[in-house]
C-alpha cells in the first residue's frame, strides 16, 4: 500500500544518491532538486521497503499480469533499471556491476532528457523565476475589473506609488497633469476621493503605499480607518515616506522596522485555519536616479533587519513567509532584483534593461558580495505576464526629446528654450528684466519664492552679485539654458513641460505618439513558502482606449490621482 501511494509527492523528497537510486531500480522517477523536505527518516523507510522486495537483490518472481506500466515509465523499457535488476538470478546479492553500469546509462539518458526539454521550455512566455515550489505556479491574469481572491487560505496585497498628497504640501502637482483644467482635477479633494474609491473596490488585505506626507498624514487618509484599516507612516523625517495599512480583523501588528527608504513589518494572522501565521511586509520608496549602488543597499538593509527579527523569533528564515514591493525606481535586469531571485550580488554584477538609467549601463554597483538569507523571491507580476508586464507609469513620451544619453540637452530642446526665452523678453531684448523674470515665475510656478526655478534664478544672479529685488537683475539665454538643463537632469520632465506648455503654449509631448511605459513598481514574494494565486491588471478596458486613443491621456488625469499605476496581487501559503 505504502509503494502505491507514494508516486503522489515522490518529486518533492530530497534523498541521498542511494535512496534515489533504490528508488529508480524500483522502477520509479526521481527529481534530484526538489521543493520540499522530508527528512533522513523516509529514505531508511524505502531502504527497509526495497530490502523487503523480491525484485531488487534476489531471484525476481514473475511480474503479474494484472499490474500494467506505463509506455512512459523507466519500467516500461527492457533496459530500464527495475529490468536490470530483474535480470539478475543470484540469490540473495546486491546488483551486478553490470547492472550497475545499466543504472548509470539509464539515468544519464534521462538527465540528457530532462536538459533538452529544460532548453525547449526557456523561451516561454511565464518563465520560473526561480526555484521554490511557489515559483512553479503561473497566478491568473485578473482583469482590473474583477475581484482580488479572498479567503481564509489567501491574502492579497496592492503597491501603489500615490504621488504626494497636496492638501498641505506639494503645491507643485497640478504641475504632473497635460490638462489640468481649472485645476480642480488636481487639488486633494478630487484626489482624495478617487483614492477612496480604490481603496473600497480593493478591500485588500495590505495596501503599501509610497510618497506619503507627515504634514497631513492623519487626515488624508482617515477613510482608511473607517474601512477597517490599521496603518503605519515611516518615522523619517520630512516628505515621500512609504506607509502600510492592513485590516485590524485579520491581521495583528508585531514589530515595525523602519530603515532607509524602507518599511519593514511583521504581521500575524488573527483569524482562519491560519490564525498565528506569520509574515513579514517590505515596503519601500527606493531612491530614484543613477542610484543603483544604494537602492541595492537599501534593501539588502531591510532583508538583514528582517532577517535578525526572525532570529529573534526564532524562526528559520527559509520557512519565512515574506512580501517585498514598492516603488523600486528602476526596472530591467537590477541589482534589487538579482539579490531578490538569485539570493546574491557580486561585484561583477551589471545592471541593464532600463533606458531611464542613462549612463548608466555597465557601472559596478557593489564592490563586495551582497546576500538575503531568506530563499528564492519571483517577481509576481512576470510570472503571470511573463514578457508582457504591464507598465505601471504611462507618462509623456518626452524624455529622448529633452535629452542625450549623456544627459545633454538636445538640439531640438535647446532651439525651443531658445525660442521661449525670447518669447519671456518682453523688452525686445536679448535679455530678460527684473520684470520679466517675475513674470515668468509667476507663470511656471504661480508664485515667487518658491520652486526650484526661482533657486536657480537667485543662483544665477547671486554669481554677479545680484537679488531679485535688485532693479538691474537680469536673466541671460545661457542662464535659462542652464536652469533648465538642471532640472532635467534632475528627473523633472514633466515640470519642464509643463513650464513650456504654459510659456509657448505647446511642450515637446505629441500625444498621438502615446505613452512612454516603465515600471518601476514591483509585487516580489518568497517561493518557498508562498505561491501567487493572481495578479490584477492596472487598467481597465475602457481606460486603455483613453490612453492609446483619443484624447491620448497620461497620468495623472482625472480619473487616475496618480502619475503611477498600482500593482495587486494574491497569495497563498505552500
Amino acid at each position: 500500500l505504502f509503494i502505491v501511494f507514494f508516486p503522489l509527492h515522490i518529486t518533492s523528497i530530497p534523498m541521498s544518491g542511494g535512496d534515489i537510486d533504490t528508488l529508480e531500480m524500483l522502477g520509479l522517477s526521481v527529481s534530484r532538486q526538489t521543493a520540499y523536505t522530508l527528512g533522513r527518516p523516509f529514505g531508511r523507510l524505502l531502504s527497509a521497503s526495497a530490502a523487503a522486495l523480491p525484485s531488487v537483490g534476489k531471484t525476481a518472481a514473475p511480474a503479474p499480469a494484472a499490474a500494467p506500466t506505463s509506455a512512459a515509465s523507466p519500467s516500461a523499457a527492457s533496459s530500464s533499471p527495475a529490468a536490470a535488476a530483474n535480470s539478475t538470478t543470484s540469490t540473495a546479492a546486491a546488483p551486478s556491476s553490470s547492472d550497475r553500469a545499466a543504472l548509470r546509462a539509464a539515468k544519464a539518458a534521462k538527465k540528457a532528457a530532462l536538459q533538452a526539454q529544460s532548453s525547449e521550455t526557456a523561451a516561454a512566455p511565464a518563465k520560473k523565476a526561480s526555484q521554490g515550489a511557489g515559483a512553479a505556479h503561473i497566478p491568473a491574469k485578473l482583469a482590473a475589473t474583477d475581484p482580488l481572491p479572498s479567503d481564509e487560505e489567501v491574502f492579497s496585497c496592492i503597491s501603489y506609488n500615490v504621488l504626494l498628497p497636496n492638501s498641505q504640501d506639494g503645491w507643485w502637482i497640478y504641475k504632473y497633469y497635460r490638462d489640468p483644467g481649472d485645476g480642480s482635477v488636481a487639488e486633494w479633494t478630487a484626489r482624495q476621493k478617487l483614492l477612496e474609491k480604490q481603496f473600497r473596490a480593493w478591500n485588500s488585505d495590505f495596501i503599501c503605499l509610497q510618497e506619503i506626507s507627515d504634514l497631513s498624514w492623519d487626515s488624508d487618509f482617515a477613510f482608511a480607518e473607517e474601512l477597517g484599516y490599521e496603518r503605519l507612516l515611516h518615522s523619517k523625517t520630512g516628505r515621500m515616506r512609504p506607509a502600510t495599512f492592513w485590516r485590524r480583523d485579520k491581521w495583528e501588528l508585531v514589530s515595525a522596522l523602519h530603515r532607509d527608504r524602507t518599511l519593514v513589518l511583521l504581521v500575524r494572522r488573527s483569524t482562519g485555519p491560519r490564525k498565528g501565521s506569520l509574515l513579514f511586509v517590505v515596503n519601500g520608496h527606493l531612491s530614484a536616479g543613477p542610484n543603483a549602488d544604494r537602492r541595492l543597499r537599501q534593501v539588502e538593509e531591510a532583508m538583514k533587519e528582517a532577517g535578525k527579527e526572525a532570529t529573534k523569533m526564532k524562526l528559520n528564515h527559509a520557512d519565512c513567509s515574506v512580501i517585498v514591493c514598492g516603488d523600486l525606481n528602476s526596472q530591467g535586469k537590477t541589482g534589487v532584483r538579482e539579490l531578490l531571485v538569485a539570493g546574491e550580488v557580486h561585484p561583477d554584477f551589471r545592471e541593464s534593461g532600463d533606458p531611464t538609467e542613462k549612463g548608466q549601463q555597465g557601472l559596478q554597483i557593489t564592490s563586495k558580495v551582497k546576500k538575503q538569507t531568506f530563499g528564492p523571491f519571483a517577481d509576481a507580476a512576470e510570472l503571470a505576464f511573463g514578457d508582457a508586464v504591464p507598465a505601471t507609469i504611462l507618462a509623456a513620451n518626452i524624455d529622448s526629446k529633452m535629452l542625450n544619453d549623456d544627459n545633454s540637452l538636445t538640439t531640438g530642446m535647446v532651439d525651443k528654450l531658445k525660442s521661449v526665452f525670447k518669447c519671456c523678453c518682453k523688452s525686445g531684448k536679448d535679455i530678460m528684466t527684473k520684470s520679466d523674470i517675475e513674470s515668468f515665475l509667476m507663470a511656471v510656478n504661480k508664485a515667487i519664492g518658491r520652486g526650484s526655478e526661482f533657486r536657480s534664478v537667485e543662483a544665477a544672479l547671486e554669481k554677479r552679485g545680484l537679488k531679485l529685488e535688485d532693479e538691474d537683475a537680469t536673466l541671460t539665454e545661457d542662464d535659462f539654458l542652464t536652469l533648465y538643463e538642471k532640472e532635467l537632469q534632475e528627473g523633472k520632465f514633466w515640470g519642464v513641460e509643463h513650464d513650456l506648455r504654459v510659456l509657448s503654449g505647446r511642450g515637446m509631448a505629441i500625444p498621438e505618439e502615446g505613452p512612454v511605459e516603465l515600471c518601476f513598481d514591483h509585487i516580489f514574494f518568497s517561493t518557498t513558502t508562498l505561491r501567487c494565486v493572481g495578479v490584477q491588471e492596472p487598467l481597465a478596458e475602457d481606460q486603455k482606449k483613453l490612453i492609446y486613443g483619443p484624447p491620448f491621456d497620461v497620468l495623472p488625469n482625472s480619473w487616475h490621482p496618480s502619475d503611477h499605476l498600482p500593482v495587486s496581487a494574491a497569495f497563498a501559503w505552500l
